[in-house]
């Protein structure tokens, strides 16, 4: 059964909440999520995933620097992960900061040879229950993408 792989930071726990819709959605579409915080996750842990999704609050419009330590250590398996699937979810104060901080993570993830899909989910401040719905939607879309490969 193909698998989702999320590695995420949060340091005040909306972010955690984020991916824990998200990783509803993807086990209501019938796909295996293995969440794991930056500090639980191993580089070597993304080949062996089919889907990548990266998860952060956005701080000054970026990516927490734990996660983007994570993703700078990813170097090692560069090359290793093209045709994976990829998303990103993400915190924020403002819905730019948002946005930015989603851009940022779609990058690295298509520098790696990663097909993300859709536009990222946000959420400003505490996932209200919208937020979380639409965490839950964006992992059955990644999910269905994953049993059309």
């Amino acid at each position: 059964m193909p698998m989702v792989l999320v590695v995420y930071f949060s340091k005040t726990g909306n972010t955690k909440k984020l991916v824990e819709g998200f990783a509803k959605g993807v086990s209501r579409a019938g796909v295996d999520v293995v969440v794991k915080s930056v500090d639980e996750a191993k580089i070597e842990d993304l080949p062996k995933a089919d889907a990548i999704v990266f998860a952060s609050p956005s701080y000054f419009r970026l990516p927490a620097w734990p996660l983007k330590k994570f993703i700078d250590d990813s170097v090692e398996v560069y090359g290793r992960l093209n045709g994976k699937i990829g998303g990103a979810l993400c915190t924020a104060a403002s819905e730019l900061g948002a946005v930015k901080c989603i851009q940022t993570l779609k990058e690295v993830l298509e520098e790696h040879g990663i097909v993300f899909i859709g536009e990222g989910v946000w959420a400003i401040e505490t996932p209200d229950v919208k937020a979380l719905e639409k965490a839950a939607k964006y992992g059955e879309e990644i999910a269905k993408k994953l049993k059309e490969k």
